[in-house]
């Protein structure tokens, strides 16, 4: 069990931040080309000169326009308004942008995977449609993108820092103070002004060669593309009020407002509603569409020599070189940020900030309901009921009818959060007794007379058993993980995160990805759940007593005895229907229907009258299910909720 859990808990390092990182690509994208078409004509023109230029050496890949508009489904080439898109989700800094991802042979199906999924999630009929194919479209992204999960970032890089001040200077100095937590407005700043000196440079001294020309303008939008990544996310409602916590709380409070929105205020005291994550309204497109068409606006205007905006920025943080290779994906905390009170910084920036959404405080301030994920370790208990139809086995090869019921305790790790598909995530092993019921086969004959009255009471008696059981997803093969895990880990740490992205995801071939229905879910789970039940281990009180042939008699009758059997009964679900579950705050309650099949191995067998009889042939006996389980689980943590304000 401890190489599966290294595995889940290194999946769970590369999947949480992905599903918080902001708005998905294809709005990324709607947001910075709805942002370049409205600039003015003179801002534009500025601006598509200087793509003209990075143009240079990467045509075609790149479109003649910096917004391509609608591209269909199968884009057949990247416009600048995807760049903000592949920043920070699909890249790791600017020069990674330009130079591994834009000449990559993946980008273009990453546009197209981005393409499908705004059609699909347009065209969803339901919720649970459009958490299905949300779901898919996350797999869809690391089938192109083969770093997609490995590169996620592991700070708060995408998130607003919280609010201590309702000054927007004194909140943006806050923010970008070296040491302070990666954050998005830090991080607008850095690469913001990094683009305008580049900008300035370009335009004071522009290169005569074209080469040097291409690459230093693709420099100038890549780090422009790395600011708008950051400053759109400011408009997303889950940046705005999980600012922070733990990851389970985090992510639940991120989510939930992403999904059903907030009523807050902008910096300039305007009443705004906002919504995140996938759940993009055509008022937040507008809201951050003009707040980025100012960023470019500032950036067309520094391609002027001499413009004070563009000068100021030179001697700002990092530089055009330092902020260009910045790696945000594994930084922790913001960089240098020398020069950021120089008051015509101060100025434009604040123009800048104050259209923006005003973050929710931090930690030990007063606070926003929170919510919270079925993310992290729990215990539990559950409960079952089954029947079904058993052939085979000692007493007889008759089909008969049979039944189960099962209590116990559970313990394990719920992570079905980070992948949008319940169930697929979750590992946990189990401990409980197995009461079956008595089955109807009994003895049949002459030779019956010889254990007397036998024939008042079923061959099989009723049977109380210990219980085990195991729940973990695998890659291709059930269990493969236990081996993968150890082996990779040692070997390929990267491609063991890809495994086991895939494997609580679904697996390699995600046929066991849960769907979600009106009528509750349901998933593929054969290979992920197994149950054993030793029957005759709890004491010679429980061992049970079987009338079953031992033999034939002189005269050809079959010989019937009392036979003692210890046995395990394997059971494996193959299909599951959750109609019903339930999360709140720390406590889940479900309630599924399993269909699955089982076997029965016999490991000792003795006749016990009459004596000095040898033990018979025990063969295997084999079953079908339905069963009905209930779930309940505390998942551990502290009460953020009613965390109190200092």
């Amino acid at each position: 069990m401890r190489p599966f859990a290294i595995a889940v808990l290194v999946a769970l390092c590369v999947l949480l931040p992905r599903q918080a990182a902001a708005w998905i690509f294809p709005e990324h994208r709607d947001i910075a080309n709805t942002a370049i078409i409205r600039l003015p004509p003179e801002t534009r023109a500025a601006l598509e000169r200087l793509w003209v230029d990075a143009r240079v050496g990467y045509a075609p890949r790149l479109c003649e326009s910096m917004a391509a508009g609608d591209q269909g489904v199968e884009p057949k080439c990247v416009d600048f308004a995807a760049w903000p898109a592949l920043a920070g989700d699909h890249s790791c800094s600017p020069r990674d942008l330009v130079t591994n991802v834009l000449p990559s042979d993946w980008v273009l199906p990453v546009s197209k995977v981005a393409a499908e999924t705004k059609v699909n999630l347009r065209t969803a009929d339901s919720r649970e449609q459009k958490l299905n194919r949300l779901a898919t479209s996350n797999l869809a992204f690391q089938g192109a993108d083969a770093d997609y999960a490995t590169r996620a970032s592991s700070n708060g890089a995408h998130f607003l820092f919280p609010r201590k001040t309702d000054d927007v200077v004194i909140y943006m100095r806050g923010a970008i103070t070296a040491g302070a937590p990666l954050n998005a407005i830090g991080m607008y700043a850095q690469q913001h002004l990094a683009a305008l000196a580049a900008a300035q440079r370009f335009a004071t001294s522009p290169p005569s060669d074209p080469k040097l020309r291409a690459e230093q303008a693709r420099r100038i939008l890549a780090l422009e593309a790395y600011a708008l990544h950051w400053l759109e996310d400011t408009f997303a409602a889950g940046h705005v009020i999980g600012t922070w916590g733990s990851t389970a709380w985090r992510k639940g409070t991120h989510d939930y407002y992403g999904e059903f929105g907030f009523d807050g205020l902008r910096w300039n005291g305007e009443s705004i509603v906002l919504f995140g994550d996938a759940n993009m309204k055509a008022a937040d497109l507008e809201r951050a569409a003009a707040v980025a068409g100012k960023s470019l606006e500032q950036v067309a205007r520094a391609l002027t020599p001499g413009d004070p905006l563009g000068v100021a920025s030179l001697g700002f943080g990092l530089g055009p070189e330092g902020a260009y290779v910045f790696d945000a994906c594994n930084q922790l905390v913001q960089p240098a940020a020398t020069g950021g009170d120089n008051a015509v910084i101060v100025a434009n920036m604040r123009d800048i900030l104050l259209a923006t959404p005003k973050p929710g405080r931090g930690e030990g301030d007063v606070h926003l309901p929170r919510f919270r994920e079925e993310l992290g370790p729990f215990a539990g208990i559950f409960g079952a009921i089954g029947g079904g139809v058993s052939w085979g086995g000692l007493v007889s090869p008759d089909a008969r009818g049979s039944a189960a019921l099962a209590a116990g305790l559970r313990a394990g790790f719920g992570a079905d959060s980070l992948t949008g598909t319940p169930g697929t995530a979750t590992t946990f092993v189990e401990v409980g007794l197995q009461m079956a019921a008595a089955e109807s086969t009994k003895c049949k004959g002459e030779g019956c007379d010889v254990v007397g009255t036998s024939n008042l009471f079923p061959s099989m008696p009723s049977r109380t058993g210990l219980r085990l059981g195991l729940r973990l997803p695998f890659w291709v093969l059930p269990g493969d993980m236990l081996v993968l895990a150890p082996l990779l880990g040692l070997v390929a740490p990267k491609a063991l995160a890809d495994v086991g992205v895939a494997a609580v995801s679904g697996g390699l071939l995600p046929y066991e990805r849960t769907i979600r229905t009106s009528a509750g879910s349901f998933q593929v789970v054969a290979g992920r759940e197994v149950q054993g039940t030793l029957y005759g281990v709890l004491g010679e009180a429980n061992l049970p007593l079987y009338i079953a042939p031992i033999g034939e008699n002189a005269d050809g009758t079959t010989r019937y005895g009392v036979v003692s059997q210890k046995s395990i009964a394997l059971a494996f679900p193959i299909f599951e229907w959750t109609p019903f579950h339930a999360f709140a705050t720390q406590l889940t309650f479900a309630g599924c229907l399993q269909l699955g099949f089982g076997m029965e191995v016999p490991f000792e067998t003795r006749v016990v009258y009459p004596e000095g009889v040898s033990s018979p042939d025990s063969p295997v006996a084999w079953s079908v299910f339905l069963r009905g389980q209930f779930d309940g689980r505390y998942f551990f943590g502290a009460r953020e909720d009613l965390a109190p304000s200092r």
